[in-house]
């Protein structure tokens, strides 16, 4: 019986039996409000539907009545009652007249009798001397036992129709609104019944649920929180006992683990602190003797009284000796003696200072003084705390000296050098920048519109970089550009800049510019010759072509004059179709040889470009559709909009006549396509660079022809072409600063791509060829480019100017 007291006593003390019951109490007061809730819900929710079910079968009983009524046939209307209270659920149908009398009823004993105006039935009309001409659906309705079980009353008023009165048979007054009453009893019994299963069901439902609850959460209660709480109780009596062994086991990530693991901690704090108690005198003891510096005590004499092993290594004998003697070979203290300063003022001091080692060496040491105090405050000791920095004032020195060299390196550079600091503010500016830029060094330093002095790519990669987002370590900007001086000269420079580094963190960047205006100029000049070389290269390789057109007008004169001569008015056409299209050759000839030869600056005036393309579109739209060729437009309806044009007008017209000629014999090759068109587009990016692109569906070109494509002398038309035609356009487009590149498959088509920089003619500052990508740009001068640019396997070429 003691046992169970205990047992029971224990129990009642546990924190889970507290918390389960708790919760059991508020899961049972839940539950029952809960089912009082849903039962009165319930019950009022199938009491509605007996009553609309009464009021809708009592209206049906009038309407199936009415007829029999109307024609006085009380047979018909009697079996009409009696058939109608055989259904199921109905125990009783009456009918009374305005005086109570029971004319009709499913129980023939009823018939003829009289109810009392205040009986249950009649009270709800005739609660008043007049009774109501109508009440509503819930004052009509009543409820009352009958045999044992309840029974649902519904009296609905029978209401006088013109029928009733104009027939010659009826004799109620107009007057008369309620001719009698229509009385329904329905039976409840089947609704009590549902009503005591539906209370069973959820009771049993809760009385289960609430134990499973109440089981499942005393069951966790034991596992999660008695368990657990338990083995911190035995935890704290082995620590208390002294053993701190014991770990008390985390198996949960819950409020009890995170206690369990903070009783864990604190079982390790407690016994770390005791072995530091333990330890302690041991190391503080060990401590002033292993450190690797200097340590001694020196008293109020400056005589050193106490000193640690690594000093008696280097300093032999010297305790009883005065400080000054040991560090400085001095015969008296020094001046700024900072031992001198903790014994009068109490407190710590610390300086740099070179001294003597004991074989005379010069050295430096870094040396810190705290006071010792005795129990009455006063300061009994210094205790000095030296290292020997000698090491690092060398290397400061080594480091003050590279950093020298480095800025007469930066400064006497021939290339203009300028660089940026973690902030990107520019912290270096050379004399070769300056004499680029024109610039003082004041008004660049501090500087962060990097804009103004490095390329676009580079400036977003360094302003990516400063923003935290990732970026290669050892990207390179590499590139041609012009830049802008402080008087408005156009300086082209080539660029080369990268992000510095420190640990994989950003410091800075930097930016080499070297002038290539000598280079550009011996570049043009060169260029000049070749073209002219090439000119009459060209001439001499075409001097058979030129002979053969020669000959060909003088077959035409011939025609002509014998056409004349005989009056053949049929054969002179042909004559002079000989001599037109001979004289369009040697024309179109020599043009491309002006042009191609010829240096000229482009006469810039202001274009719309879609017009431009239209009326080269127009001028070949007749020789297209002789071939079966459609030329289709895709002009963008801003480029004439969202920016000034400034165009040579006559030079883009050679251009796009050459690439929409080209098409044309290139579709008119292609004898497998049924259909054949050419796409001339033009396109206007937000920066203001304009972009034609013509492209074609006709035989496309191989990657041999692509490799020979801007070479010298070679056209892909054979015998039939000089190739001067892209070597003029290519040339057109270089004294734009614009860009003519293509893409072509064999058996797919072409498509040849100009892309021209924005602005007016004073604004051109920079060409579409200053860029980092080798691979798909050149600055080659058409007349000398020999290689093949861009990347075979791409199918895509460019050449710029």
């Amino acid at each position: 019986m003691g046992w169970l007291k205990q047992k029971w006593a224990a129990l009642s003390r546990s924190l889970g039996l507290r918390i389960a019951s708790m919760v059991g109490l508020i899961l049972l007061g839940s539950f029952i409000i809960f089912v009082s809730l849903l039962l009165n819900i319930q019950q009022d929710f199938y009491y509605e539907q007996v009553m609309r079910e009464a009021d809708r079968f009592s209206s049906s009983v009038i309407n199936a009545t009415n007829h029999s009524m109307l024609e006085d046939d009380r047979d018909a209307t009697r079996n009409i009652i009696n058939n109608m209270g055989q259904q199921e659920g109905i125990s009783a149908i009456r009918i009374y007249d305005h005086d109570g009398l029971i004319k009709f009823s499913n129980r023939p004993r009823e018939v003829g009798s009289r109810v009392d105006k205040q009986s249950e039935a009649c009270f709800v009309c005739h609660s008043v001397d007049k009774p109501f001409d109508q009440v509503v659906t819930d004052q009509r309705a009543r409820v009352h036992y009958h045999e044992g079980y309840r029974v649902l009353g519904m009296i609905t008023p029978i209401f006088i129709q013109e029928s009733c009165y104009t027939a010659a048979c009826h004799v109620h007054s107009k007057d008369q609104q309620i001719l009698g009453v229509l009385d329904v009893s329905m039976s409840l019994k089947w609704f009590d019944d549902r009503v005591k299963s539906l209370v069973m069901n959820i009771v049993i439902i809760g009385i289960g649920t609430f134990a499973a609850i109440f089981g499942i959460i005393g069951v966790y209660i034991a596992a999660k929180v008695n368990r657990p709480i338990g083995r911190l109780r035995l935890g704290a009596k082995k620590i208390a006992a002294g053993d701190y062994t014991y770990k008390v086991p985390v198996e949960s990530t819950d409020q009890i683990g995170e206690l369990a693991q903070s009783f864990n901690v604190m079982r390790d704090q407690i016994r770390r602190r005791t072995l530091e108690l333990v330890r302690s005198r041991w190391e503080y003891k060990n401590l002033f003797e292993q450190v690797p510096c200097f340590i001694c005590l020196i008293d109020d004499r400056f005589d050193i009284v106490r000193q640690n092993s690594h000093m008696q290594e280097l300093f032999r004998g010297t305790i009883g000796m005065k400080c000054y003697e040991v560090f400085k070979q001095r015969k008296s203290k020094c001046d700024d003696c900072h031992v001198d300063v903790t014994f009068q003022e109490g407190k710590s001091s610390g300086r740099e200072h070179c001294g003597l080692k004991i074989t005379g060496e010069e050295t430096n040491y870094l040396s810190y003084t705290t006071p010792v105090f005795d129990e009455k405050g006063k300061v009994i000791y210094a205790m000095l705390i030296a290292v020997d920095i000698s090491d690092r004032i060398e290397l400061q020195k080594a480091l003050r000296a590279s950093e020298d060299f480095q800025a007469n390196l930066i400064e006497n550079s021939i290339h203009g050098i300028i660089a940026t600091d973690e902030d990107g503010k520019i912290n270096i500016y050379n004399i070769a920048a300056q004499n680029m830029f024109g610039y003082s060094p004041e008004e660049v330093i501090g500087d962060g519109d990097l804009e103004k002095y490095f390329p676009k790519p580079f400036v977003e990669m360094v302003l990516t970089a400063h923003l935290g987002r990732e970026t290669e370590q050892t990207r390179l900007i590499a590139q041609e550009m012009v830049i802008t001086s402080k008087e408005g000269e156009s300086i082209p420079v080539r660029f080369s800049g990268f992000l510095l580094f420190d640990d994989k963190k950003i410091v800075g960047a930097v930016g080499f510019l070297q002038d290539l205006r000598m280079f550009k100029k011996l570049e043009r000049e060169k260029q000049a010759s070749d073209r002219l070389a090439v000119a009459g290269q060209t001439v001499a390789g075409l001097a058979h072509g030129i002979k053969n057109i020669l000959t060909g007008l003088e077959g035409g004169v011939f025609v002509v004059e014998t056409a004349m001569e005989d009056h053949d008015d049929e054969l002179l056409p042909r004559g002079w179709s000989m001599v037109r299209n001979n004289i369009s050759r040697v024309s179109a000839l020599v043009k491309d040889l002006l042009s191609y030869s010829k240096e000229r600056a482009p006469q810039y005036e202001e274009t719309d470009p879609n017009l431009l393309a239209e009326e080269v579109c127009a001028l070949f739209d007749m020789s297209a559709q002789e071939k079966s060729i459609e030329i289709r437009r895709d002009f963008d309806a801003q480029a004439n909009r969202m920016f000034a044009i400034y165009l040579d007008q006559r030079g883009i017209h050679t251009c796009l006549s050459n690439l929409i000629a080209n098409a044309i014999d290139a579709c008119a090759l292609d004898s497998a396509k049924s259909e054949h068109h050419i796409i001339v587009r033009t396109r206007l990016n937000p920066e203001g660079f304009l972009t034609y692109e013509v492209s074609d569906n006709g035989v496309g070109m191989s990657d041999d022809i692509q490799r020979k494509l801007f070479s010298r002398f070679y056209s892909t038309k054979g015998s039939r072409g000089t190739g001067l035609g892209l070597l003029v356009t290519s040339k057109i487009i270089a004294e734009h600063g614009g860009r003519i590149s293509f893409e072509s498959k064999e058996g797919a088509g072409t498509t040849f791509t100009v892309v021209l920089p924005p602005g007016k003619p004073k604004e051109k500052k920079h060409n579409l060829f200053d860029s980092s990508d080798d691979k798909k740009e050149s600055a080659a001068d058409p007349g000398v480019q020999t290689n093949p640019v861009g990347s075979i396997e791409s199918k895509q070429k460019s050449f710029e100017a």
